[in-house]
């Protein structure tokens, strides 16, 4: 008979007993439905712990989604990035499908806009010979179904380990198939909305089993009648908001000018609306400078600075790093705690702060302050001497 205490005059089973059982009942699933079904958190690996971060070409964005080091967008999930036009989206896409070929991965390219300039790929680093599928389709349903039918085939033929980038560019210019078939006058509304929902049911655990990135790029349109609040909403209704695990929305446009008073890029304000791997809400800023990509070095700095003026200093690893200076002339200084020897000590403009942080001697006390400057913390800050890589996810934000 199992044994029992008395806790608040209630009488609980024991520890023991309750373990038992609960494996008990893991194991009777998974043996009745055939598969790994059920699963012990305390033991085993959760199906839905990020394994690999895709790079999104800007570290405050990086920081933004995963509140780590070594960010990205997460594999396995379902991202939307949103915005207006000419805002930066497809850039974004650019740069993620050129990361994992980095990773030796495989991407596929849904075009549904029938837009994307090849010269530019190549510009991106993006090798368009190998591991690069492009398919061009303006169909809802064979969208899902080049979706399904890649992660079938390439898990078949690949390595589990290799990554595979997914890329819908974009879900407004797809139509479904009875819209596409049909005649202008025919009344489709909500049609295209239960489209995508009954296709993101039957893609979702498909691509966290198989640890898929879907990167799915939208448009914004301005809901009538809105008279408080974002009136921007994004086409193909609900679902992709309520499956994504990660949405982002790109805002500003407004341009960038050399001296000449010659437009060379956009500045972009980056909003996470929803994060369900870290905390959401966060905001990052940064320029794309045509034909260059990311230039965000500045944005860094002011992030880095702000944080050294208010905390007066940044502790990592026995180690006292600070960045001050008000004029011109900024400086970086590292210290031993434990010897108050000086390490580093270099006086540098705010517009060479890009050169610093890539340079081998200064670049890596750089990247500690911008970890400490960026991540955020819940509770007191403490003296961290060691960098966690691993993120647990704090619930975010549901819609």
């Amino acid at each position: 008979m199992a044994k029992k205490s008395k806790v608040d005059d209630l009488e609980v089973e024991d520890d023991s007993t309750v373990a038992n059982m609960t494996n008990d009942l893991i194991k009777a699933l998974n043996k009745e439905f055939g598969q790994r079904i059920a699963y012990n958190l305390g033991e085993d690996e959760a199906p839905t712990v990020v394994k690999r971060w895709l790079d999104t070409g800007s570290v405050q964005l990086n920081y933004a989604i995963r509140n780590a080091t070594h960010g990205g967008y997460p594999e396995g999930r379902i991202i939307e990035i949103s915005g207006a036009p000419s805002i930066g989206k497809s850039h974004l896409a650019y740069h993620a499908a050129a990361m994992a070929q980095k990773l030796g991965g495989l991407v596929v390219y849904v075009d549904t806009e029938n837009a994307t300039p090849v010269a530019k790929l190549a510009t991106m680093g993006i090798d368009v010979r190998k591991r690069f599928v492009y398919c061009d389709s303006h169909c809802t349903e064979e969208v899902f179904s080049i979706i399904e039918s890649t992660i079938t085939k390439a898990k078949q033929i690949l390595d589990k380990n290799v990554p595979i980038l997914v890329i819908w560019d974009s879900v407004a210019a797809t139509s479904p198939k009875a819209e596409l078939d049909g005649e202008y006058e025919d009344n489709t509304i909500g049609l295209q909305a239960r489209v995508i929902s009954k296709g993101m049911r039957k893609i979702t655990g498909v691509i966290g089993q198989n640890n898929v990135t879907l990167l799915c790029l939208n448009q914004l349109r301005t809901a009538i009648g809105v008279l408080h609040g974002d009136p921007d909403v994004t086409p193909g209704g609900k679902s992709i908001p309520y499956h994504a695990s990660i949405r982002l929305k790109l805002t500003s446009g407004t341009q960038v000018k050399d001296k000449a008073g010659n437009v060379i890029g956009i500045h972009v304000i980056a909003t996470i609306k929803k994060n369900k791997v870290a905390p959401p809400f966060r905001k990052c800023e940064f320029d794309i400078i045509f034909g260059k990509g990311i230039v965000e070095d500045e944005y860094l700095f002011d992030q880095v600075r702000s944080y050294c003026k208010d905390a007066g200093f940044i502790k990592r690893k026995g180690k006292t790093i600070n960045i001050s200076g008000e004029g011109a002339w900024k400086e970086l200084s590292v210290v031993d705690d434990k010897t108050g020897e000086v390490i580093v000590e270099k006086k540098f403009y705010k517009s060479e702060f890009g050169e610093l942080l890539r340079d081998a001697k200064h670049g890596p006390w750089l990247m500690e302050a911008i970890d400490c400057a960026l991540t955020l913390v819940a509770g007191p800050a403490v003296d961290s001497n060691e960098a966690d890589d691993n993120v647990t996810d704090d619930g975010g934000s549901d819609d």
